[in-house]
């Protein structure tokens, strides 16, 4: 795993969608990649739709045929989504761009495991983008439907903890901040507002019989306080997956973790990401009330790297964090009555799961010392 010595850019030619994804241009590329030698050839190359595709991206499993024998099997071809309104949404905070970014520069100076990736490469008017990376399907991927299990979850933490202490409080934030978007960036302040207006009373109307009164009280209090949460989430900054969940981690044959989908890194505090993880891709009875010790996995590692982050600032950090993703739990809430029985159990999934982490984490009474 991880990126190779090179990555083929735009002077390969950047197809216009998947019929351009020829034999001769995945020549072009897996030669540029050193994923086949520079004297071989794709002799054939079929493309077909891949069934777990992004929300922001089309996918498509590549098949390849070539005399190389070190050519790769199978590669995974990710192209922006065609649905205006995601697209619209995507191009808004440069999707494809951070994505793109993130494979060329950032990942090969990390810690972080991704996939080796082939191709890579943005249109200079963003008007189209397209990555061609190693197919990780052999991979273990934990259980969406259960949630992590306690190993993988630490797996998970201490990786997480490895890929933040590489650029916390680097010098080279401020700058990085010009394509990987602050948390307490104006845009966010401008449009999470709308976002909760939409979709907590939405999430209310269909699960709020579900929800306890501290749960109930965080969402109400939600856009009155967030200023006050960004604004945290702006201290002790470093550079931050932000889509670090169950669905986006893979686990190699030595139980390492592989990551996929950094297309929302941002710069942010590093809590973000740690409460982004626990409260989207695992189980409260899994936890057994370890949220604590999970944190702690989280700081050790942070700890062996020189950064000794002071434990009771950065678990209260944890705690407003956990507030502040509640937004995933009611986003999808205003399209509820549209989605399918899959995807209503889903969205119901992902606001139980974040509402339990608010109850678990003691979430109010963070939210509340901070307007206090």
């Amino acid at each position: 795993m991880g990126t190779t010595g090179n990555i083929a850019g735009i002077e390969i030619g950047l197809p216009s969608g998947i019929g351009e994804v020829t034999a001769e241009w995945m020549t072009a590329a897996l030669r540029a990649s050193g994923g086949i030698g520079a004297e071989s050839t794709v002799a054939s190359v079929r493309n077909e739709p891949f069934v777990a595709g992004g929300l922001l991206s089309l996918l498509y499993r590549s098949t390849i045929e070539s005399e190389d024998p070190d050519a790769p099997a199978t590669v995974i071809v990710k192209f922006p989504t065609d649905v205006p309104q995601l697209r619209a949404m995507a191009d808004a905070v440069n999707v494809y761009g951070r994505e793109v970014a993130f494979y060329r520069d950032i990942a090969p100076r990390s810690t972080i495991a991704m996939p080796i990736v082939h191709a890579a490469m943005s249109a200079d008017d963003h008007s189209n983008s397209c990555i061609v990376m190693e197919d990780l399907a052999r991979l273990r991927q934990p259980d969406r439907t259960a949630g992590m299990t306690w190993d993988d979850a630490v797996r998970g933490a201490r990786a997480l903890a490895a890929f933040h202490a590489g650029w916390q409080g680097s010098p080279e934030l401020t700058e990085l901040m010009d394509t990987y978007m602050s948390m307490g960036s104006p845009l966010n302040r401008t449009v999470l507002p709308g976002v909760a207006g939409a979709g907590w009373p939405a999430a209310k109307l269909h699960r709020g019989h579900t929800l306890s009164d501290d749960v109930v009280a965080v969402g109400d209090m939600w856009v009155d306080v967030l200023p006050k949460m960004l604004d945290r989430m702006e201290l002790r900054p470093t550079l931050c997956h932000e889509d670090w969940r169950a669905d986006n981690m893979f686990f190699d044959a030595n139980d390492d973790v592989v990551m996929i989908d950094p297309q929302l890194a941002g710069v942010c505090n590093g809590a973000f990401d740690l409460a982004y993880f626990i409260s989207q891709s695992t189980e409260r009875e899994m936890l057994d009330g370890r949220h604590a010790e999970l944190v702690a996995e989280y700081l050790s590692v942070m700890a062996e790297n020189g950064h000794d982050l002071d434990p009771e600032v950065f678990f209260f950090d944890t705690r407003v964090a956990v507030g502040l993703v509640l937004m995933y739990g009611f986003a999808s809430y205003p399209d509820y009555e549209a989605l399918t029985d899959e995807g209503k159990a889903m969205t119901d999934k992902i606001l139980r799961r974040g509402a339990e982490a608010i109850e678990d984490f003691e979430s109010l009474a963070a939210l509340r010392s901070l307007v206090d």
